[in-house]
């Protein structure tokens, strides 16, 4: 063999070594595919489902179900079991931590565009309502996830990070650890809920500021949102306000925000008179739920408050009615009034007291 033959073999077998050297890795991310971007978990597995900024779209494309829950970290410790046993649904999470109304009706859209949804639950706090409403996602650096442009795939395909962690986790998580699928991106396990541990999370503004109105992006997200439900007739919408604790209460108090919130709930109680899909549920004066045990810092409470809620929900209990959201929001004013006046340097000593 001439130095040309052996030249060319040896091209040859240098291309079809490095075919294979990405070949492989690529393989396997798609036969796994622990961001659920090519399919649904294979048949006997379950949906190992911890990374959530970089799974929920993979989730909505490919996965079985008819309805979807929405919100931020405050439905994040939803056991979607429970919420599917109460409605008789198979439900899945949307997530947007931190995001806005427009980051969550993106993925409520993209769900839409492969299933036809019974229930839709949405987690509508105050966080969600005031937000951008501009979508955010497109500024993250899993969008190559989201954005179904194949070109940018290679970033998942030849991911050192998910050859090498990811996809064994998910291996373990199916064989020899303990793995709840339906408790998909839950952080609980790692908090601890009680009044002590809420008190560590909070330190009393001395000032207490001027109200300010309520901001122009709450009628423009409610907008949206109602632009979307009146668009979707045939699902039916469970929107709800959660509960906070008195400290959060006392820091929207403090820095000028009380007003508003109330203003925010009250409009919310007329907002969908004119829409037959949409039950509204308020727990922002909820007592039961807003001691101070159930929470790890002055907003984020427990899975056990979550699922009270869903069984309220599906037992009609906290619906929210025009007609008495006045004397609701009047009660709840004087509560947190009384609390920043009163009780609040039982928790803190060195807080200043509210002068009514």
């Amino acid at each position: 063999m001439n130095t040309k033959d052996r030249s060319k073999k040896f091209i040859i077998l240098l291309l079809i070594c490095s075919v294979c050297f990405l070949a492989v890795p690529a393989f396997i991310v798609v036969l796994f595919d622990p961001f659920y971007h090519y399919h649904a978990p294979l048949p006997g597995m379950k949906a190992v489902l911890e990374e959530r900024d970089y799974e929920v779209a993979g989730t909505l494309d490919h996965f079985d179900y008819d309805a979807v829950l929405l919100g931020d970290s405050l439905v994040e410790n939803t056991n979607t079991a429970v919420l599917s046993e109460y409605f008789d649904v198979t439900a899945v999470k949307a997530i947007r931590a931190g995001g806005s109304n427009a980051d969550i009706l993106f993925y409520l859209d993209r769900a839409y565009e492969k299933h036809d949804l019974k229930k839709v639950f949405y987690c509508i706090d105050k966080a969600v309502l005031v937000a951008d409403t501009k979508v955010t996602l497109p500024e993250n650096d899993y969008y190559y996830l989201v954005d179904r442009n194949p070109l940018n795939d290679w970033k998942y395909l030849w991911n050192k990070d998910v050859l090498l962690k990811k996809i064994p986790l998910q291996l373990a998580y199916n064989t020899v650890l303990d793995y709840n699928e339906n408790e998909a991106y839950a952080w609980y396990s790692t908090k601890t809920f009680s009044k002590e541990a809420m008190l560590t999370h909070y330190e009393p503004e001395s000032d207490f500021k001027e109200q300010q109105p309520v901001p122009d992006t709450f009628y423009e997200n409610l907008a949206l949102l109602k632009s979307e439900i009146t668009a979707h007739p045939e699902t039916e919408f469970y929107l709800f306000y959660p509960p906070a604790s008195m400290l959060w209460w006392d820091s929207e108090l403090r820095a000028g925000n009380l007003d508003a919130d109330l203003e925010i709930i009250k409009e919310l109680s007329t907002a969908f008179e004119d829409c037959p899909n949409v039950k509204l549920y308020g727990f922002y004066n909820a007592d039961e739920y807003t001691q101070s045990d159930n929470y790890m810092d002055v907003v984020h409470f427990s899975p056990e408050i979550n699922h009270a809620m869903y069984d309220d929900m599906n037992n009609d209990r906290y619906r929210m009615q025009a007609d008495t959201i006045d004397e609701e929001l009047y009660e709840l004013r004087e509560k947190v009034l009384a609390f920043s006046s009163e009780e609040i340097t039982g928790y803190y000593p060195d807080a200043t007291a509210y002068l009514q």
